[in-house]
């Protein structure tokens, strides 16, 4: 009888299971190898994924101050060696696109693509492999500005107005209120969001408007372009600047007779001029923490070396406001670069909507910036002028009843256009 087979098993010697175990661990250190070598080319993709992003975003950053295609290349090249991907050196190419050769930004206006390729060589898995190509890639889009015309003043209450009470632009009393040279846009809504009457004229070359407009008992709304009603509303142009943190109070916060020189700083309880004194402001930003910044009684105030006056309150209530009265003069002109480039003066958006700030009492003005009132009534009254040639109102509400005076040739002011959307700088893919 032939003996089973599997009875001549057990004593095999062949070395048939000794053969498959060391394949078998051939292949398993194999596998091994290649998992470390691919843990290292994935840091190093991750450092590689840093080093685009950062180079992608700083170029854009150049882009939007304007720099030219060679500096931005050239940037984005140099924040990519920062991180040890140096264009050319050890394997590593950077590219530089404008725009973006793929993905769904390849025709926004000013994208960058940088993308970086790494050679890796194997340290443990050469013999499975001799090289691999390891990439990173990113897309910033630079800063922008959109813009909807060249307006010179934005009423922000965007309520119905169906008086001319409630208005948000009210010109009445034989006012005279020339925007000749720019446009005028209105978010209140109602019948009565634009009133001018009482023999008034307001001039303008644009007027936009969420609701309508009235003219009555002989007032008159010239417009050389465009008078638009249900209009869309205009965002607040510098609804993202922050208001200044008051400091330690001056010592001083009134001035006489005579001729004063000031710095920067926090002044409580109001800053008064008064008794024909002349007050010159040296640059910088001056705090005005509750009471009233007033000019009065034929005095004089020169601020044209870039400042900024700031009506705010560290209390929460009282609410610095403004007033210029009695045949005044104030001369100011705003920062062009800075936190609070533009603004000649700012009121805190959080200020009580009760009070009124008044520009009157035939004052001669001269502001180049933005006057921003964002809570309160402005009024114009007793023929306040101007002569400036960029003189921006931003407030919650104006009424005229004497003559005013605004241009917007603010090229060199640092103002933000009114009616215009800005998009920061930012990573898109």
């Amino acid at each position: 009888m032939r003996p089973r087979l599997h009875r001549r098993l057990g004593p095999d010697e062949a070395g048939a299971t000794a053969i498959v175990v060391a394949l078998s661990t051939t292949a398993l250190m194999g596998g091994a190898a290649l998992a470390l070598d691919i843990g290292i080319w994935y840091n190093d993709k991750r450092i590689a994924q840093g080093a685009a992003d950062s180079a992608a975003y700083s170029a854009a950053v150049d882009y939007a101050a304007g720099d030219t295609a060679a500096n931005v290349a050239a940037t984005a090249k140099a924040i990519a060696a920062q991180y040890g991907q140096a264009d050319g050196s050890g394997g590593v190419t950077v590219t530089v696109n404008r725009p973006p050769k793929s993905g769904t930004h390849t025709t926004t206006t000013g994208a960058i693509e940088v993308i970086i390729q790494r050679t890796e060589t194997p340290f443990f898995s050469s013999f499975f492999t001799n090289s691999a190509a390891v990439a990173s890639r990113a897309v910033a889009v630079p800063a922008s500005t959109t813009t909807n015309g060249s307006y010179c003043a934005l009423v922000l209450d965007s309520s119905p107005a169906a008086t001319a009470a409630t208005a948000g632009i009210n010109a009445s009393n034989g006012a005279v209120v020339d925007m000749s040279g720019c446009g005028v846009q209105v978010n209140a809504s109602g019948s009565d969001a634009l009133y001018v009457g009482g023999g008034s004229t307001l001039k303008a070359a644009n007027v936009s408007i969420v609701g309508s407009y009235t003219t009555s008992n002989g007032g008159a709304l010239q417009v050389t372009g465009s008078t638009k009603t249900s209009a869309p509303s205009m965002p607040d142009p510098y609804a993202n600047v922050t208001v200044p943190t008051p400091g330690a109070c001056a010592s001083t916060n009134s001035w006489g007779y005579g001729t004063w020189t000031l710095s920067p700083g926090t002044y409580c309880n109001g800053m008064t001029f008064s008794n024909g004194g002349t007050v010159t402001l040296t640059a910088g930003t001056y705090i005005v923490d509750r009471g009233s910044f007033t000019l009065q009684g034929g005095s004089t105030l020169n601020a044209t070396a870039g400042v900024t006056i700031v009506l705010t309150s560290s209390t929460g209530s009282n609410y610095a406001t403004m007033s210029i009265t009695n045949g005044t003069t104030f001369n100011i002109t705003a920062p062009s670069t800075g936190a609070m480039k533009g603004i000649a003066v700012y009121q805190d958006r959080r200020a009580e909507s009760t009070n009124t700030d008044a520009i009157n009492g035939g004052s001669n003005i001269n502001i180049g910036g933005a006057l921003y009132f964002p809570a309160q009534l402005v009024t114009f009254s007793n023929g306040a002028t101007s002569t400036s040639t960029c003189t921006q109102l931003i407030a919650y509400r104006v009424t005229f009843t004497g003559g005013a005076y605004f241009r917007d040739n603010c090229s060199g002011y640092g103002v933000t256009e009114i009616g215009s959307t800005s998009t920061a700088t930012g990573l898109v893919e």
